[in-house]
C-alpha cells in the first residue's frame, strides 16, 4: 500500500446541481482497481472519518472534515492512473486483459493476492467488515 500516491485513488465531483453544507461528492471510479481494492479503500475512508470525527485519546484536528464522498449508480468511470508492483488482485481483471501485453508487463504486478481483511479491533462490535456495493 506504500506505493499508492494520491494520484491512483478514485476522484470525485460534486453531486449535482444541488449545493449542500457541507458538500457531497460524487466518487468517480478508477477503472483499474478491483472491487476488492477499491471496497478495502471505502472502508478504510469510513474508519478515518470516524476517527476524525471522534479521535480517541487525543484532541479533534481542526480545520475541515474530510470529504463526504458517496457512491453513485450513474457515476463516471475514468481509467485513472494505476500504481505499478500491486499485488494482482488490486487490480480490475476486465482492465487488465484490455491491456497491451506489454503495458501490462510494465505494472510489474506481484503475483500473489493482497488480504483486505481489517482486524476485528478495527471494527464496531457486531459490525461487518465492509461489504462491495457493486
Amino acid at each position: 500500500m506504500r506505493r499508492l500516491r494520491p494520484v491512483h485513488m478514485s476522484g470525485d465531483e460534486t453531486d449535482g446541481e444541488e449545493k449542500t453544507h457541507p458538500p457531497v461528492f460524487r466518487i468517480v471510479e478508477a477503472r483499474w482497481q478491483s472491487l476488492e481494492f477499491k471496497t478495502f479503500l471505502r472502508c478504510l475512508d469510513k474508519l478515518y472519518r470516524e476517527h476524525w470525527a471522534a479521535p480517541i485519546g487525543e484532541r479533534a484536528t481542526s480545520g475541515n472534515p474530510p470529504r463526504d464522498r458517496r457512491e453513485h449508480p450513474d457515476a463516471r468511470v475514468e481509467d485513472g492512473v494505476a500504481p505499478t508492483g500491486l499485488c494482482r488482485n488490486c487490480y480490475d481483471r476486465s482492465w487488465l486483459e484490455s491491456l497491451k501485453p506489454h503495458v501490462r508487463d510494465s505494472l510489474h504486478i506481484v503475483d500473489k493476492d493482497y488480504d483486505f481483511r481489517l482486524p476485528p479491533t478495527m471494527l464496531d462490535k457486531g459490525e461487518r467488515p465492509c461489504r462491495p456495493t457493486r
